[in-house]
């Protein structure tokens, strides 16, 4: 095994990166490892050990720094489009195929999570793509995936139900207040008018009702509300520190750019790149993945690549695993395996 690091660019902004290859001198096929949502490091353990894993395969593998990570000069912390995170990942497929020790034809994505809809919306648009491995990626948009994270989460975490109703309908209500087509409209206003006055009955107001003259009016209102809940036990999974934290970087002018970007995001579908995708798929899930629709994300998966004609397809869930496939500290059984098999399966050439 060989390691090296390296570097590609993406509009003209340098990304650092490890490569791991077999230790064979001749062309190998590679894959490229995306991150989640959590965008960490090339030496964040949970991708090294990826890395190690799927090199038995007798692929080489990339992982690379995510913005703000290793001294590169990438995006940068702050709100990332998936549009963006795309072109990053067939920059990172680009390099590989120009370098003679890799196989150009058979380069490919692995994805966790947010990473699995970037497996998608990659191979959708560039066809050099050759397979796709998508780990707990969402078959449902976005905004789908948030209002059921925060359920599930909520839910395994004992609260009580009066508890997930409001952490819910908040989640929900943070959504439509940057959306220009509303998503949940009826079920919030029913939802909180229901419930005793509260910060979802400002959030409903901001979010449905007449729209203040000036952007940052609205965008001081949404701060005040989030910030007045920011210390009740409902709202642990709405991930208000890191929600304010990205409010608090922006300058109130900036709002509605900002509202533009967050729904470029939670209007992403599934159903506009798997249509599209015919290279060969292998989409993994954990049974008991609280963050995304395991049930339809399987079925849709299947819906949309059969509407591509696609046959080259392999769905796995995993019994009692988790968004990051493993069952209690350890990988589920099989997981690695499975990959390295359906790997060395492939016979792309």
């Amino acid at each position: 095994m060989k390691t090296e690091e390296i570097t590609f660019t993406v509009n003209g902004k340098e990304i650092n990166g490890i490569l791991t290859r077999p230790a064979a001198d001749a062309p190998c096929p590679a894959l490229v490892l995306l991150h989640g949502a959590d965008r960490s490091g090339k030496d964040d353990p949970y991708y090294v050990e990826h890395a190690q894993q799927l090199v038995r395969s007798g692929f080489a593998v990339l992982r690379y720094d995510g913005p703000g990570w290793g001294g590169g000069s990438g995006q940068g912390q702050g709100f990332e489009t998936l549009e963006y995170r795309t072109e990053e990942a067939i920059a990172a497929v680009r390099y590989l195929q120009s370098r003679p020790d890799i196989n150009p034809n058979v380069v490919g994505l692995w994805g966790i999570s947010q990473g699995g809809w970037i497996c998608q919306m990659a191979a959708a648009s560039y066809k050099g793509v050759a397979f796709i491995i998508p780990v707990s990626g969402p078959g449902v948009t976005p905004a789908e995936q948030e209002a059921y994270r925060v359920e599930a989460e909520s839910r395994a975490a004992g609260l009580a139900e009066d508890e997930i109703t409001k952490a819910v309908l908040m989640r929900r209500l943070m959504i439509d207040v940057v959306m220009v087509e509303p998503l949940y409209r009826e079920v919030n206003q029913s939802k909180s008018k229901r419930m005793e006055d509260g910060a979802w009955s400002e959030m409903t107001a901001l979010a449905y009702g007449a729209k203040p003259e000036d952007p940052a009016v609205e965008f001081g209102r949404v701060v005040e509300i989030l910030k007045s809940i920011q210390g009740e036990c409902w709202t642990k999974f709405l991930h208000l520190d890191d929600v304010l934290a990205m409010l608090g970087s922006l300058p109130p002018q900036a709002w509605e750019m900002a509202k533009a970007q967050i729904r470029a995001v939670m209007n992403v579908n599934p159903a506009d790149f798997l249509t599209k995708v015919r290279c060969p798929v292998l989409a993994i899930f954990g049974e008991k993945d609280t963050s995304i629709p395991v049930a339809k994300s399987a079925a849709l998966y299947k819906r949309y690549l059969h509407e591509a004609g696609n046959e080259a397809v392999t769905i796995k869930v995993f019994p009692n695993a988790s968004h990051t496939i493993r069952v209690g500290e350890t990988f589920a059984d099989g997981y690695f395996d499975g990959m390295v098999k359906w790997l060395r399966d492939l016979r792309l050439k």
